[in-house]
């Protein structure tokens, strides 16, 4: 086996389930990481048997491994920051728990979680909670709980560390460009290849001051951008990391739908840019 493998987030396509798994894979990706299918506002669709069914036959029948499960609802609700205390606080630890369940019914490795935007001391202990009842939980089950953040270098060794190994990083090589929280590569060299279970990458073009934010900078493919994609392979390889990249490109974006290219044709060619970009590390 190859010692890094493509995959791609399942929300960078237009329709997410079945039709998303072919998209991925006439794209020419192995992996996905799946959304959470809207989590607790559609009743935890991932925990619905016929639901895991149709993913894990197209999967199968398309030959795309299942790398993670993306609580991507969550994210969007920010629950996880909310105190254990409240109403918000508890659906959000019961998204994780149903996360959680849906992996190990379908044999899914990975939770993905975000801990970003921790303002203050409060929000910093409750997604501390969260994490630790994530991590409670998910070693009941026979799952990993990988965490993306957008914390600075040393902030990621104090959170990480108190979980004396069973949290583990997925690293965006975008967010400490976006939120001025370090250089990606030296970040990367200096967690090592143990505290990350997988990567994410997608690329920004920084806008006419030269700063790469939520609201100004457009998402392109990979290797385009100004997110230092060609320095993150390198600090990638130089960790003698084996695993997978996921790219959280959204090809969905208008930018990369033009030129006669499609959601298809974009995703083929951040492929193509993989592919050539760790051909020399397979």
């Amino acid at each position: 086996m190859a010692k890094i493998q493509f995959g791609v987030c399942e929300f960078g396509f237009p329709y997410w389930g079945p039709m998303a798994i072919q998209m991925a894979h006439e794209a020419g990706y192995t992996g996905m990481q799946l959304a959470d299918g809207g989590g607790s506002q559609y009743a935890y669709p991932l925990n619905n048997k016929w639901v895991q069914d149709r993913y894990l036959e197209n999967a199968a029948k398309y030959d795309i491994t299942l790398q993670s499960i993306h609580l991507y609802t969550l994210v969007r609700q920010g629950f996880i920051r909310s105190s254990l205390k409240t109403a918000d606080g508890q659906e959000g630890m019961e998204s994780i728990r149903k996360g959680i369940i849906a992996a190990s019914e379908m044999k899914i490795p990975t939770v993905m979680i975000e801990g970003m935007r921790m303002y203050g001391a409060a929000q910093h202990r409750h997604v501390y909670e969260m994490y630790k009842y994530a991590v409670e939980v998910a070693d009941a089950y026979g799952v990993q709980i990988a965490m993306e953040t957008d914390i600075t270098m040393e902030e990621h060794f104090k959170f990480l560390d108190q979980f004396d190994g069973k949290l583990k990083l997925c690293f965006d090589t975008h967010n400490p460009v976006m939120y001025g929280t370090g250089f990606p590569p030296d970040m990367i060299r200096a967690l090592g290849k143990d505290r990350i279970d997988h990567f994410h990458m997608k690329e920004s073009q920084p806008d006419a001051e030269g700063f790469v934010t939520k609201e100004t900078a457009p998402i392109v493919l990979l290797g385009e951008g100004g997110t230092y994609f060609k320095e993150s392979v390198q600090a990638i390889k130089d960790i003698g990391y084996e695993g997978w990249i996921i790219s959280e490109t959204f090809y969905t974006r208008p930018n990369l739908n033009q030129n006669g290219d499609d959601y298809i044709s974009a995703a083929r060619k951040d492929v193509e840019t993989l592919q050539a970009a760790f051909a020399d590390y397979q």
